[in-house]
């Protein structure tokens, strides 16, 4: 089960970070709201990998639900609920976010909290190449 678990969580962590550098991307590229999808692809990732190990079963389900979920659940922390709450939010009609907060912030401050890595040094370890 523990090697099982590590390999999981090395292919998570690949998983997520090949979000954040489409997100990144996709920001230089301009189109902000396909970095907000990666970037609540990536913090959904975290969340169903967490909330599958508390619950000891395999998690279906897409990054907006878990992100939803997390927002309920009791014991989730203020600044975790509020990025969560932002990364789920809807645009207006004009295609604006009604907070300044970044959405790329909000997703690595999710996963840091629920996977206790540090995201900006990932790039480096996995030898990924350019992670800017």
């Amino acid at each position: 089960m523990q090697k099982r678990l590590s390999g999981d969580l090395i292919t998570l962590k690949q998983t997520i970070h090949r979000e954040l550098e489409n997100a990144h991307r996709a920001r230089i590229d301009g189109n902000e709201g396909r970095a907000r999808v990666c970037a609540r692809r990536a913090a959904g990732w975290a969340v169903s990998f967490t909330r599958s190990l508390n619950e000891d079963r395999e998690i279906e389900a897409n990054a907006y639900e878990m992100l939803q979920w997390l927002v309920q659940q009791v014991d989730t922390a203020d600044d975790v609920r509020s990025a969560a709450t932002r990364l789920t939010a809807r645009v207006s009609l004009d295609h604006t976010l009604p907070f300044p907060e970044d959405p790329l912030e909000d997703a690595r401050m999710i996963i840091e909290t629920l996977l206790g890595t540090n995201w900006a040094e990932m790039g480096e370890t996995q030898g990924s190449g350019d992670s800017t």
